[in-house]
């Protein structure tokens, strides 16, 4: 055993001092034995001082371990004592070697833990009572535009009242926010989570960005409901129209062989069933119109030269732009460009865009419109389409997607919604910033 050797040789030097000490008393009651006294005295005195030197010594050692132990230094062990420690020694190498091995486990998974936490897609904000930041991930710092906080009240400069929000939302309740974050419009779910470490509060903030998953859903539902309304329309109005050319024949040849052609009576009545077939034909191809958001074909990817794709969509538009007077610039950066995306789909939606700057720019003397092309920081290629005309209102400029909704007198409220679900099916976004009387600048980002 580790301390059999320490307490034999305590016994020992025990025993010797109890033994000398008797002898040495003995000879005090002696007449004779003055030498002897003295000598036996003298022993008896370094028997003392040597086992309180041991013993201290070895104390020394222990208190060493000790702190080694507290401190987990390997490098300590215990210096001084007896060689009876020496096992003790190695045994606690070996339990350091084991601590530190844990540790250095525990480090690697924290570490691995942070990284993880840092490469999520969901915003993450831990803090405590007071509000100091504890956890604030690369996909928080995303979304908020801030790069560092230590409180969380720092966010309000970035997301105005989001504090405030973050500290009286109740455990496992979510609420929806809509952000601004430079050209983008975000719409925020905010859900949090209250745990304790031992006595710490700590409140778990989850941010998560889904506009697209929303956008997405209301794309489906529209459909649906196009799909429902224009089956409707079309098994009613297709009755009509074959019941209105069927009767328009029968009357035509009813009057050329009764001899009425001309009665005033009856062209009043063929110009009514004229007019009702009109109307048919009118609504079924506005009807078939909408259809086309439920019909968009699947893209055909490869990839496009954006360069030479800005020129055959400039020379497309030249004539209604010189009409308008209105100046029509591109810009690609850099000038070999090139986008995987279906060219035909692609250039559907950037004239789209374009015709709808060229309804806005058109009474200005000076109309402008640029489309761009270039990489953004994060590797995203986008195009924008950018005019300088009336702008579209902070009140609605969330609705520009949606179909059926259009400003304009004559609009159909298709173009755009048709856009954004051809960016859709190529795994991409279309968005919008406006300042009226300034510009406005629709980017596709692939």
């Amino acid at each position: 055993m580790v301390f059999n050797r320490f307490f034999k040789i305590v016994i020992l030097q025990a025993v010797l001092l109890a033994v000398t000490g008797t002898f040495f008393l003995w000879t005090l009651i002696q007449d004779y034995l003055i030498i002897t006294k003295f000598t036996i005295g003298f022993i008896w005195l370094l028997q003392i001082i040597l086992l309180i030197y041991y013993l201290t010594r070895t104390n020394r050692g222990l208190d060493n371990f000790l702190k080694s132990v507290k401190y987990l230094d390997s490098a300590r062990g215990i210096t001084e004592g007896d060689k009876s420690f020496d096992l003790l020694n190695l045994t606690y190498n070996e339990i350091i070697d084991s601590i530190q091995k844990v540790k250095i486990e525990k480090e690697a998974e924290h570490h691995y833990f942070l990284n993880t936490i840092e490469h999520v897609g969901i915003g993450l904000i831990s803090f405590n009572e007071a509000g100091d930041v504890e956890l604030f991930n690369r996909a928080a710092r995303d979304l908020s535009g801030i790069e560092f906080i230590r409180n969380i009240q720092e966010l309000d400069k970035s997301i105005p009242g989001i504090s405030e929000l973050m500290f009286f939302l109740k455990q496992g309740h979510s609420k929806m926010i809509k952000v601004v974050s430079g050209d983008e419009i975000l719409k925020l779910s905010i859900r949090k989570t209250v745990f304790k470490i031992q006595d710490r509060t700590v409140n778990l903030v989850s941010l998560q960005n889904i506009r697209t998953e929303l956008e997405e859903e209301e794309i489906e539902v529209w459909k649906k409901l196009i799909s429902v309304l224009t089956h409707e329309i079309m098994n009613s109005v297709s009755p009509i129209k074959s019941l209105t050319n069927t009767v328009i024949k029968m009357f035509d040849k009813n009057t050329i062989s009764e001899g009425y052609k001309g009665s005033a009576h009856n062209d009043d009545i063929l110009l009514a069933l004229k007019t009702i077939q009109k109307r048919s034909k009118g609504l079924l191809s506005f009807v078939e119109i909408y259809r086309n958001l439920t019909k968009i074909p699947l893209p055909v990817f490869h990839e496009i030269e954006l360069k030479n794709l800005f020129s055959e969509i400039l020379i497309l538009l030249n004539s209604q732009l010189k009409s308008s007077g209105i100046v029509l610039s591109t810009e690609v950066i850099p000038i070999s460009l090139k986008l995987t995306a279906d060219e035909k789909l692609i250039t559907q939606v950037i004239i789209n865009l374009i015709k709808n700057s060229i309804e806005s720019v058109n009474n200005k003397k000076d109309g402008k419109i640029q489309i761009k092309a270039f990489h953004s920081t994060q590797s995203e290629i986008i195009i924008q389409v950018t005019d300088n005309g009336t702008g579209i209102p902070a009140d609605i400029i969330d609705k520009v997607f949606i179909p059926f909704f259009t400003t304009k007198e004559h609009g159909s409220g298709i173009c755009l919604s048709l856009s954004r679900q051809i960016m859709k099916l190529h795994g991409g976004t279309i968005e919008v910033s406006s300042k009226p009387g300034f510009d406005t600048v629709f980017s596709l980002k692939f």
